[in-house]
């Protein structure tokens, strides 16, 4: 009974940790970029509170990354938001007996992880001359929507700062 918990409990761990994916071109010195700017057009359909916080959260990320943000820009930052209800996931609870003659049983669900939300983050990193991209990130992770909105600040720093975890890219 004991490994039975210890594997439900390793399976729900393994579900909750974020998908994290990375893209860039090798062929560039990513030393030469200090300075960045979203672009004008950065539309997230979500509410303006909730696009102003991610946009912020974003942007302090990209800072730490030691860039500076400037009206004469070398990376256009570009940042897309997918958010859909997660799957319900639940435990089933049954009782039951089987006999030659009768048989009785009953169920139920238990629901898990009520009140979250599945958010994609996709960032790009384009160069200003170019208009190329130079470098891409993809995060998927849930977030609890019924939280505070420094606890929701948080989460969202953590998130960008996992994204941005591998940038600049080393080189290989």
């Amino acid at each position: 009974m004991r490994y039975m918990k210890l594997l439900v409990l390793i399976v729900f761990l393994g579900c909750a940790s974020p998908k994290i994916l990375y893209d860039y071109d090798d062929q560039v010195d990513f030393n030469q970029y200090k300075t960045f700017q979203f672009y004008n057009d950065v539309l997230l359909n979500i509410n303006e509170i909730e696009a102003n916080r991610i946009l912020t959260q974003l942007e302090k990320s990209i800072i730490g990354k030691g860039l500076e943000l400037s009206n004469q820009p070398a990376i256009f930052v570009d940042v897309q938001l997918k958010q859909f209800e997660a799957p319900r996931n639940s435990v089933g609870i049954g009782f039951g007996n089987y006999g030659r003659h009768s048989g009785i049983s009953l169920g139920g669900q238990v629901p898990i992880n009520a009140n979250t939300l599945t958010k994609q983050f996709t960032v790009d990193f384009v160069d200003a001359k170019t208009d190329k991209l130079i470098w891409r990130g993809f995060y998927e992770g849930d977030f609890q929507t019924n939280i505070r909105i420094s606890e929701k600040e948080q989460l969202l720093a953590e998130a960008f700062q996992k994204l941005l975890s591998k940038y600049p890219p080393k080189k290989r």
